[in-house]
């Protein structure tokens, strides 16, 4: 368990739990606010996000292809055609659930790098803004710009 109650390490096989405490969409960032985490890449690619894998993600992808399989098992027991059509239609479905899994797996590692999951960094400061500074208002004082400001 982690130092925080209720939550599992970030790099432990059932870290992948974490993710139900994100409300990330249910928040609005103003500017100048940051993540809960450190952020480790802001824009991360697609190269970063798979280096970034962990125990947590795989955890994540294991769990949904455990259950995926009863689940696409169930599906598939009503198909009253032949039993290729059976098999198929199990095949595809386990797969498409195994590909979600994956692409849970990737959004978790992505989320790390982004700092809106635990990535295992703390911020050294605990405010949540932070100091913006304004380098153009000066600039614009002096052009024309300054009569169609929206501010």
């Amino acid at each position: 368990m982690s130092t925080y109650r209720g939550t599992f390490e970030h790099d432990s096989f059932l870290g992948w739990l974490n993710l139900f405490k994100i409300r990330r969409l249910q928040i609005l960032y103003n500017v100048g606010e940051r993540p809960p985490y450190p952020v480790i890449i802001s824009k991360p690619t697609v190269g970063d996000v798979l280096r970034n894998l962990n125990k947590a993600d795989f955890g994540l992808f294991a769990t949904v292809a455990f259950l995926g399989f009863f689940a696409a098992r169930k599906a598939t027991l009503g198909l009253t055609t032949t039993e290729y059509i059976r098999q198929r239609g199990f095949s595809i479905a386990w797969n498409s659930i195994m590909m979600a899994g994956a692409l849970f797996a990737c959004m978790n590692s992505n989320n790390r790098l982004t700092g809106f999951v635990d990535n295992g960094l703390q911020w050294r400061r605990k405010e949540q803004r932070l100091t913006k500074y304004d380098f153009t208002s000066e600039f614009e004082e002096g052009t024309i710009w300054k009569f169609f400001r929206l501010r």
